[in-house]
């Protein structure tokens, strides 16, 4: 009796033996198989291209937020750079215009200019008014009537009554690029609204 339940032991190791081993070699011919180890490697190339997709939008829009940001300081560039310039110009004008003064004082006393009138008449030659050439302008608020309004404000005031440059730097006492950087901003926000 024991002899065969030994038989009956091993031939039942012998058939678990038997189906491990056909079961791991279908499971290892499975794995190794080409189309196995193609499709392993296809999952795999499509997570990389998955990841560089995510990465190249990301730094797209980063580029993108970049170039946005390097147009504005380009345009505010070039704005501070054309102040600069008529700035340049102007002082270049008050040269000439000095250098004028000074020759005329030399002359005869009939045609000698005052530099206030000299002036007057370089601001009228730089900044005319387009198209409104006939614009009948008032005199600008003095020191008391404007009290205590911000410059700026002053400044935006003025210019929207159609005061010219020269004239609102003098009346408020500041340089002419003070009051051009004002119009120019007060220019663009009339432009963005």
């Amino acid at each position: 009796m024991d002899s065969q339940i030994a038989l009956i032991l091993s031939s039942l190791a012998f058939l678990i033996s038997l189906f491990s081993f056909f079961f791991f070699k279908s499971y290892l011919k499975r794995r190794t198989s080409n189309e196995y180890i193609l499709s392993e490697i296809e999952e795999e190339a499509n997570q990389i291209i998955k990841t560089i997709n995510q990465a190249t939008e990301r730094d797209i829009s980063i580029i993108e937020e970049r170039q946005q940001n390097l147009r504005l300081l380009i345009k505010e560039t070039e704005k501070r750079i054309s102040v600069f310039n008529k700035e340049v110009e102007r002082l270049q004008d008050t040269e000439a215009v000095k250098a004028q003064i000074s020759v005329s004082n030399q002359q005869s006393p009939e045609k000698q200019k005052s530099s206030e009138e000299a002036y007057q008449e370089l601001g009228k030659k730089r900044y005319q008014i387009k198209d409104q050439p006939d614009l009948p302008l008032e005199d600008p608020p003095t020191e008391q009537e404007a009290g205590d309004i911000p410059p700026n404000e002053q400044i935006i005031a003025l210019l929207q009554a159609g005061f010219s440059v020269p004239l609102i730097a003098a009346s408020l006492k500041i340089s002419i690029a003070e009051v051009e950087i004002t119009a120019a901003l007060l220019e663009d926000r009339g432009n963005e609204v």
